[in-house]
Protein backbone atom coordinates (compact mmCIF):
# COMPACT_ATOMS: atom_id res chain seq x y z
CA UNK A 1 0.00 0.00 0.00
CA UNK A 2 1.30 3.34 -1.20
CA UNK A 3 0.43 6.21 0.88
CA UNK A 4 0.00 9.16 -1.54
CA UNK A 5 0.35 12.69 0.89
CA UNK A 6 -1.07 15.22 -1.48
CA UNK A 7 -0.67 18.72 -1.38
CA UNK A 8 -4.60 20.63 -1.45
CA UNK A 9 -4.53 24.27 -3.49
CA UNK A 10 -7.83 25.90 -4.84
CA UNK A 11 -7.89 24.34 -8.56
CA UNK A 12 -11.16 22.67 -7.65
CA UNK A 13 -12.41 26.27 -7.35
CA UNK A 14 -10.61 27.87 -9.90
CA UNK A 15 -11.71 25.48 -12.75
CA UNK A 16 -15.36 25.81 -11.75
CA UNK A 17 -15.36 29.30 -12.16
CA UNK A 18 -14.06 29.10 -15.71
CA UNK A 19 -17.44 26.73 -16.09
CA UNK A 20 -20.12 28.71 -14.12
CA UNK A 21 -20.50 32.31 -12.07
CA UNK A 22 -22.71 31.31 -9.42
CA UNK A 23 -20.49 30.81 -6.45
CA UNK A 24 -18.87 34.00 -7.71
CA UNK A 25 -19.49 35.90 -4.62
CA UNK A 26 -19.43 32.95 -1.50
CA UNK A 27 -16.20 31.77 -2.91
CA UNK A 28 -14.18 35.76 -2.76
CA UNK A 29 -16.16 36.13 0.65
CA UNK A 30 -13.56 33.39 1.58
CA UNK A 31 -10.85 33.21 -0.49
CA UNK A 32 -8.46 35.34 2.05
CA UNK A 33 -9.50 33.85 4.92
CA UNK A 34 -7.36 32.10 7.50
CA UNK A 35 -9.12 28.38 8.96
CA UNK A 36 -9.43 29.61 12.34
CA UNK A 37 -12.41 31.19 11.09
CA UNK A 38 -13.98 28.32 9.61
CA UNK A 39 -17.08 28.13 11.49
CA UNK A 40 -17.92 32.11 10.81
CA UNK A 41 -18.46 31.01 7.32
CA UNK A 42 -20.21 27.84 7.76
CA UNK A 43 -22.95 29.77 4.94
CA UNK A 44 -20.78 29.99 2.25
CA UNK A 45 -18.92 27.32 2.38
CA UNK A 46 -22.30 25.01 2.32
CA UNK A 47 -23.18 26.79 -0.43
CA UNK A 48 -20.39 26.01 -2.25
CA UNK A 49 -19.62 22.45 -1.20
CA UNK A 50 -23.64 21.53 -2.11
CA UNK A 51 -23.52 23.69 -5.79
CA UNK A 52 -20.34 21.67 -6.72
CA UNK A 53 -21.42 18.25 -5.46
CA UNK A 54 -24.61 18.93 -7.54
CA UNK A 55 -22.75 20.34 -10.98
CA UNK A 56 -20.74 17.52 -10.76
CA UNK A 57 -22.98 14.96 -10.17
CA UNK A 58 -21.72 13.96 -6.88
CA UNK A 59 -25.03 12.40 -5.87
CA UNK A 60 -26.05 10.47 -9.32
CA UNK A 61 -24.79 7.03 -8.40
CA UNK A 62 -24.25 6.26 -12.40
CA UNK A 63 -22.31 9.22 -12.84
CA UNK A 64 -18.60 8.96 -12.56
CA UNK A 65 -16.51 11.85 -11.33
CA UNK A 66 -14.85 14.37 -14.07
CA UNK A 67 -10.93 13.80 -13.66
CA UNK A 68 -10.69 17.54 -15.11
CA UNK A 69 -12.20 18.94 -12.17
CA UNK A 70 -9.00 19.57 -9.80
CA UNK A 71 -5.47 19.07 -10.20
CA UNK A 72 -5.43 16.56 -7.15
CA UNK A 73 -8.51 14.30 -8.64
CA UNK A 74 -6.43 14.60 -12.22
CA UNK A 75 -3.15 13.70 -10.68
CA UNK A 76 -4.32 10.86 -8.07
CA UNK A 77 -6.13 9.20 -10.63
CA UNK A 78 -3.19 9.24 -13.38
CA UNK A 79 -0.78 8.38 -10.17
CA UNK A 80 -3.19 4.99 -9.42
CA UNK A 81 -2.99 4.40 -13.38
CA UNK A 82 0.89 4.60 -13.73
CA UNK A 83 1.28 2.11 -10.37
CA UNK A 84 -1.21 -0.31 -12.38
CA UNK A 85 -1.93 -2.97 -9.52
CA UNK A 86 0.03 -1.29 -6.78
CA UNK A 87 -2.74 -0.13 -3.68
CA UNK A 88 -2.40 3.75 -2.63
CA UNK A 89 -4.10 5.10 0.26
CA UNK A 90 -4.61 8.89 0.00
CA UNK A 91 -3.93 11.51 2.57
CA UNK A 92 -5.04 14.93 1.78
CA UNK A 93 -3.06 18.04 3.08
CA UNK A 94 -4.49 21.36 3.28
CA UNK A 95 -3.27 24.73 3.68
CA UNK A 96 -4.22 27.12 6.92
CA UNK A 97 -7.26 28.23 4.90
CA UNK A 98 -10.70 28.01 4.65
CA UNK A 99 -10.65 27.40 0.81
CA UNK A 100 -8.09 24.51 0.72
CA UNK A 101 -9.59 22.86 4.01
CA UNK A 102 -12.94 22.64 1.85
CA UNK A 103 -11.35 21.69 -1.45
CA UNK A 104 -10.35 19.11 0.62
CA UNK A 105 -13.30 18.19 2.18
CA UNK A 106 -14.93 17.85 -1.19
CA UNK A 107 -12.33 16.27 -2.96
CA UNK A 108 -12.30 13.56 -0.68
CA UNK A 109 -15.91 13.12 -1.22
CA UNK A 110 -15.66 12.80 -5.00
CA UNK A 111 -12.52 10.59 -4.32
CA UNK A 112 -14.14 8.37 -2.25
CA UNK A 113 -16.93 8.08 -4.60
CA UNK A 114 -14.35 6.03 -6.79
CA UNK A 115 -13.72 3.96 -4.51
CA UNK A 116 -10.59 5.66 -2.67
CA UNK A 117 -9.20 5.12 1.22
CA UNK A 118 -8.76 9.31 1.40
CA UNK A 119 -7.68 10.39 4.85
CA UNK A 120 -8.96 14.23 5.52
CA UNK A 121 -9.14 15.32 9.58
CA UNK A 122 -9.04 18.93 9.47
CA UNK A 123 -7.79 19.08 13.07
CA UNK A 124 -4.75 17.73 11.94
CA UNK A 125 -4.41 18.04 8.00
CA UNK A 126 -4.45 21.81 7.97
CA UNK A 127 -1.66 22.66 8.45
CA UNK A 128 -1.03 25.28 11.09
CA UNK A 129 0.75 28.58 9.94
CA UNK A 130 0.97 27.56 6.35
CA UNK A 131 -0.11 30.69 4.54
CA UNK A 132 1.58 33.19 2.83
CA UNK A 133 0.46 36.28 4.03
CA UNK A 134 3.38 36.38 7.07
CA UNK A 135 6.82 35.15 5.78
CA UNK A 136 8.04 34.41 9.18
CA UNK A 137 4.81 32.74 10.41
CA UNK A 138 5.41 30.31 6.72
CA UNK A 139 9.00 29.27 7.77
CA UNK A 140 8.78 29.11 11.17
CA UNK A 141 5.26 27.33 11.75
CA UNK A 142 3.71 26.20 8.59
CA UNK A 143 6.58 24.66 7.14
CA UNK A 144 7.61 22.68 10.53
CA UNK A 145 3.95 21.61 11.06
CA UNK A 146 3.69 20.51 7.47
CA UNK A 147 7.24 17.94 8.17
CA UNK A 148 6.01 16.92 10.91
CA UNK A 149 2.67 15.89 9.75
CA UNK A 150 4.34 13.84 6.64
CA UNK A 151 6.77 12.80 9.65
CA UNK A 152 3.88 11.85 11.30
CA UNK A 153 2.08 9.63 8.72
CA UNK A 154 4.67 8.01 7.34
CA UNK A 155 6.01 6.71 10.76
CA UNK A 156 9.52 7.50 10.85
CA UNK A 157 9.36 5.00 7.54
CA UNK A 158 9.23 6.47 4.02
CA UNK A 159 9.49 2.69 1.89
CA UNK A 160 5.81 2.83 1.13
CA UNK A 161 5.45 6.69 1.14
CA UNK A 162 5.29 8.99 -2.34
CA UNK A 163 4.53 12.63 -2.82
CA UNK A 164 2.09 14.50 -5.28
CA UNK A 165 2.78 17.99 -5.33
CA UNK A 166 0.46 19.06 -8.26
CA UNK A 167 -1.47 20.96 -6.19
CA UNK A 168 -0.98 23.59 -2.98
CA UNK A 169 1.71 26.22 -2.57
CA UNK A 170 4.38 26.33 -4.62
CA UNK A 171 6.67 27.81 -2.33
CA UNK A 172 6.03 24.12 -0.43
CA UNK A 173 7.70 22.23 -2.83
CA UNK A 174 11.44 22.70 -2.64
CA UNK A 175 10.93 20.90 0.75
CA UNK A 176 8.91 18.43 -0.42
CA UNK A 177 11.37 17.83 -2.96
CA UNK A 178 13.97 17.60 -0.29
CA UNK A 179 12.09 15.32 1.90
CA UNK A 180 11.19 12.62 -0.90
CA UNK A 181 14.97 12.67 -2.11
CA UNK A 182 16.41 12.47 1.24
CA UNK A 183 14.01 9.55 2.31
CA UNK A 184 14.12 7.77 -1.09
CA UNK A 185 10.43 8.45 -2.04
CA UNK A 186 8.95 8.94 -5.71
CA UNK A 187 7.54 12.62 -6.17
CA UNK A 188 4.58 13.26 -8.69
CA UNK A 189 3.59 16.24 -10.65
CA UNK A 190 1.06 16.63 -12.99
CA UNK A 191 0.07 20.08 -15.34
CA UNK A 192 -2.96 21.59 -14.38
CA UNK A 193 -4.05 21.84 -18.11
CA UNK A 194 -2.56 19.40 -19.77
CA UNK A 195 -2.24 15.42 -19.42
CA UNK A 196 1.10 14.72 -18.66
CA UNK A 197 2.24 13.49 -15.42
CA UNK A 198 5.90 14.04 -14.21
CA UNK A 199 7.36 11.23 -12.28
CA UNK A 200 9.97 12.19 -10.22
CA UNK A 201 11.96 9.03 -8.93
CA UNK A 202 14.54 9.69 -6.01
CA UNK A 203 18.15 10.01 -6.86
CA UNK A 204 20.97 8.65 -4.94
CA UNK A 205 21.38 11.25 -2.22
CA UNK A 206 23.41 10.61 1.10
CA UNK A 207 23.30 12.89 3.98
CA UNK A 208 26.79 13.67 6.19
CA UNK A 209 25.98 11.43 9.33
CA UNK A 210 28.80 12.47 10.61
CA UNK A 211 27.75 16.04 11.74
CA UNK A 212 24.77 14.77 14.01
CA UNK A 213 27.16 12.41 15.79
CA UNK A 214 29.68 14.96 16.96
CA UNK A 215 27.02 17.58 17.24
CA UNK A 216 24.53 15.09 18.61
CA UNK A 217 23.66 17.07 22.39
CA UNK A 218 23.66 20.44 20.46
CA UNK A 219 20.67 18.94 18.07
CA UNK A 220 19.13 17.05 21.15
CA UNK A 221 19.25 21.51 22.57
CA UNK A 222 18.22 22.89 19.27
CA UNK A 223 15.22 20.36 18.55
CA UNK A 224 13.79 22.00 21.95
CA UNK A 225 14.38 25.06 21.31
CA UNK A 226 17.00 27.56 22.71
CA UNK A 227 15.65 30.70 25.00
CA UNK A 228 18.73 32.71 24.71
CA UNK A 229 20.46 32.31 21.88
CA UNK A 230 23.23 34.97 21.42
CA UNK A 231 24.26 33.59 24.94
CA UNK A 232 23.75 29.63 23.89
CA UNK A 233 26.15 30.29 20.96
CA UNK A 234 29.12 31.75 22.14
CA UNK A 235 30.32 28.42 23.72
CA UNK A 236 29.25 26.81 20.36
CA UNK A 237 30.91 28.64 18.24
CA UNK A 238 32.09 25.53 15.37
CA UNK A 239 28.35 24.12 15.74
CA UNK A 240 26.94 26.91 14.70
CA UNK A 241 29.03 27.80 12.00
CA UNK A 242 28.95 24.77 10.30
CA UNK A 243 25.39 24.38 11.07
CA UNK A 244 24.00 27.26 10.40
CA UNK A 245 21.25 26.33 7.54
CA UNK A 246 19.92 23.88 9.95
CA UNK A 247 18.97 26.70 12.66
CA UNK A 248 16.18 29.15 12.32
CA UNK A 249 16.48 32.31 15.01
CA UNK A 250 13.55 34.21 15.89
CA UNK A 251 13.58 37.13 18.34
CA UNK A 252 16.62 35.37 19.83
CA UNK A 253 15.09 32.06 20.40
CA UNK A 254 16.42 29.08 18.67
CA UNK A 255 15.23 26.27 16.89
CA UNK A 256 15.48 23.56 13.75
CA UNK A 257 15.24 25.53 10.28
CA UNK A 258 12.82 23.19 8.18
CA UNK A 259 16.22 22.13 6.35
CA UNK A 260 17.37 21.15 9.78
CA UNK A 261 14.22 19.40 10.85
CA UNK A 262 14.40 17.28 7.60
CA UNK A 263 17.97 16.46 7.83
CA UNK A 264 17.80 15.52 11.82
CA UNK A 265 13.97 13.55 11.71
CA UNK A 266 15.81 11.25 8.42
CA UNK A 267 18.82 10.98 11.17
CA UNK A 268 16.88 9.61 13.62
CA UNK A 269 14.43 7.92 11.51
CA UNK A 270 17.67 5.80 10.92
CA UNK A 271 19.21 5.66 14.45
CA UNK A 272 18.40 5.56 18.05
CA UNK A 273 21.24 7.92 19.79
CA UNK A 274 21.80 6.65 23.73
CA UNK A 275 23.99 6.84 26.59
CA UNK A 276 25.06 3.11 28.54
CA UNK A 277 27.38 1.07 29.66
CA UNK A 278 29.82 -1.21 28.58
CA UNK A 279 27.57 -4.46 30.39
CA UNK A 280 24.46 -2.60 28.45
CA UNK A 281 25.99 -2.98 25.28
CA UNK A 282 27.62 -6.21 25.42
CA UNK A 283 23.80 -7.42 26.39
CA UNK A 284 22.33 -5.56 23.54
CA UNK A 285 25.17 -6.82 20.84
CA UNK A 286 24.90 -10.40 21.90
CA UNK A 287 21.10 -10.64 21.98
CA UNK A 288 19.06 -9.58 19.18
CA UNK A 289 15.65 -10.01 20.56
CA UNK A 290 17.14 -7.69 22.98
CA UNK A 291 18.43 -4.91 20.53
CA UNK A 292 14.84 -4.78 18.89
CA UNK A 293 13.47 -4.01 22.67
CA UNK A 294 16.00 -1.39 22.43
CA UNK A 295 15.07 0.50 19.36
CA UNK A 296 11.57 -0.12 20.07
CA UNK A 297 12.03 1.61 23.89
CA UNK A 298 13.71 4.34 22.23
CA UNK A 299 11.62 5.43 18.84
CA UNK A 300 8.15 4.95 20.46
CA UNK A 301 7.27 7.61 23.08
CA UNK A 302 3.76 6.49 23.89
CA UNK A 303 4.95 2.37 24.04
CA UNK A 304 7.55 3.49 26.64
CA UNK A 305 5.87 5.65 28.57
CA UNK A 306 2.86 3.18 28.78
CA UNK A 307 5.37 0.49 29.84
CA UNK A 308 7.44 2.37 32.14
CA UNK A 309 6.81 1.20 36.02
CA UNK A 310 8.72 2.42 39.00
CA UNK A 311 10.34 -0.49 40.40
CA UNK A 312 12.94 -1.23 43.58
CA UNK A 313 12.57 -2.46 47.30
CA UNK A 314 14.33 0.71 48.80
CA UNK A 315 16.32 2.39 45.34
CA UNK A 316 13.91 3.37 42.88
CA UNK A 317 14.22 2.77 39.39
CA UNK A 318 12.27 3.86 36.37
CA UNK A 319 11.80 0.35 34.13
CA UNK A 320 10.64 -0.36 30.92
CA UNK A 321 8.41 -3.61 31.62
CA UNK A 322 8.03 -4.72 28.08
CA UNK A 323 5.27 -7.28 29.02
CA UNK A 324 4.75 -11.14 29.43
CA UNK A 325 8.48 -11.93 28.91
CA UNK A 326 11.47 -11.29 30.68
CA UNK A 327 13.22 -8.25 28.92
CA UNK A 328 13.40 -5.32 31.13
CA UNK A 329 15.17 -1.84 30.77
CA UNK A 330 16.45 0.24 33.43
CA UNK A 331 17.16 4.04 32.83
CA UNK A 332 17.25 7.73 33.44
CA UNK A 333 15.71 10.29 30.82
CA UNK A 334 17.43 13.36 31.16
CA UNK A 335 17.59 16.34 29.25
CA UNK A 336 15.54 14.51 26.35
CA UNK A 337 18.64 11.81 26.43
CA UNK A 338 18.16 8.28 27.56
CA UNK A 339 21.02 6.49 29.76
CA UNK A 340 20.77 3.03 30.11
CA UNK A 341 22.60 1.83 32.91
CA UNK A 342 20.83 -2.33 33.03
CA UNK A 343 18.89 -4.43 31.10
CA UNK A 344 17.45 -7.75 31.24
CA UNK A 345 16.23 -10.97 29.51
CA UNK A 346 15.83 -13.14 32.50
CA UNK A 347 13.39 -12.07 35.31
CA UNK A 348 15.84 -13.44 37.76
CA UNK A 349 18.29 -11.40 37.06
CA UNK A 350 16.09 -8.15 37.07
CA UNK A 351 14.51 -8.88 40.65
CA UNK A 352 18.15 -9.34 42.22
CA UNK A 353 19.13 -5.68 40.80
CA UNK A 354 15.99 -4.35 41.94
CA UNK A 355 16.53 -5.61 45.64
CA UNK A 356 20.10 -4.49 45.93
CA UNK A 357 19.88 -1.34 47.87
CA UNK A 358 23.79 -0.15 46.69
CA UNK A 359 22.20 -0.40 43.06
CA UNK A 360 22.09 3.38 41.92
CA UNK A 361 19.79 5.28 40.26
CA UNK A 362 21.91 8.32 39.56
CA UNK A 363 23.62 9.33 36.16
CA UNK A 364 26.81 10.25 37.51
CA UNK A 365 27.68 7.00 39.24
CA UNK A 366 27.70 4.90 35.95
CA UNK A 367 30.61 5.18 33.31
CA UNK A 368 28.54 6.55 30.08
CA UNK A 369 29.38 6.55 26.79
CA UNK A 370 27.15 7.51 23.49
CA UNK A 371 25.70 4.73 21.24
CA UNK A 372 23.78 4.71 18.46
CA UNK A 373 21.96 1.56 17.20
CA UNK A 374 21.06 1.45 13.47
CA UNK A 375 17.11 0.21 13.99
CA UNK A 376 17.43 -1.77 10.47
CA UNK A 377 20.58 -3.42 11.07
CA UNK A 378 20.33 -3.00 14.92
CA UNK A 379 24.64 -2.64 14.56
CA UNK A 380 25.43 -0.76 17.67
CA UNK A 381 28.13 2.35 17.06
CA UNK A 382 30.35 4.10 19.67
CA UNK A 383 29.71 7.95 18.76
CA UNK A 384 32.45 8.94 21.55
Amino acid sequence: MIKLITTVGTSLFENYRKEKKDIEGYYFSIKDVNYGEYDEYSESVAKIRNTILNYYGYYNKDKKVPDHISAEIKSIKKIKKYLKDRDIEVYLVATDTVVSCEAANIIRLFLEKDEFKVNFTPAIDVIKGLQIKDKEVFVNQGLTNLIRRIENISGGCYENVAFNISGGYKATIPYMTLMAQINGCYMYYIFEDTEELIVIPPGPITTDDELFEKYYKEFVEIEGHVDNYAKWKESRYEFVSKAMSCIEVCNNIAGLSPFGEILWKNYKNRYSVFFATDEVIGKIKNNETLAKKVVKFLSEDNIREGKTEIKGSKIKHKVYDDGNNDYRIVYVQKDNQFYIYAIFDYEPDEIKFLNNPKQSNNVEDYNFRLYRINKRSLEVELLE
